[in-house]
């Protein structure tokens, strides 16, 4: 345990009564999270692909749109995974030019899914005249993603202040003499 006048900010980094995790243990969980959230849209958006592709004749004009969103939903979660490792390495090494792309991309992908989103779900009301239970399935799930984003953004921008403000949780160098 370090002494508070070898370590004067240990009030910040202490598990505190609103907050569960430490930050950098929060960050840590926002990034694990962010790889395997994404993994799933990613799989979840394919096998909506191979479904559109048999529905070709259903779908009709609006078949190219649909998957142009979807394939564009897939790549923003690709590149997700990517920012979720590099945030990992930045986490670890406490390098805070690599967080904040994380944070950077996290924000305009999450903005970039939510048009794909709206977009693929317009182009399939126009031909089945409805909202159907996929439409609805779709909102809800990217409505309770965003509000799980939110609660990691905050975590990782805790620990991206915090890191800032000089805190380390790297342990203390030793000294040979």
């Amino acid at each position: 345990m370090k002494s508070a006048l070898i370590y004067k900010h240990g009030q910040l980094t202490h598990v505190g009564c609103c907050r569960i995790l430490n930050p950098r243990h929060a960050a840590i969980t926002a990034a694990i999270y962010t790889i395997n959230i994404s993994i799933l849209v990613v799989l979840l958006y394919s096998w909506r692909i191979s479904v559109n592709i048999k529905k070709f004749t259903t779908l009709e004009d609006v078949y190219y749109g649909v998957q142009i969103a979807y394939l564009a939903i897939i790549g923003t979660q690709m590149f997700m995974i990517v920012l979720s490792i590099a945030l990992l390495f930045g986490i670890y090494r406490e390098n805070i030019s690599l967080i904040i792309p994380w944070v950077v991309g996290f924000i305009t992908f999450m903005a970039l899914e939510a048009v794909s989103m709206v977009y693929s779900n317009v182009l399939r009301d126009h031909v089945n005249k409805e909202f159907d239970a996929l439409c609805k399935a779709e909102v809800a799930f990217f409505i309770s993603r965003t509000l799980i984003n939110v609660i990691a953004i905050g975590g990782v921008m805790r620990f991206c202040n915090l890191l800032r403000a000089g805190i380390s949780w790297k342990g203390p160098e030793v000294i040979e003499l």
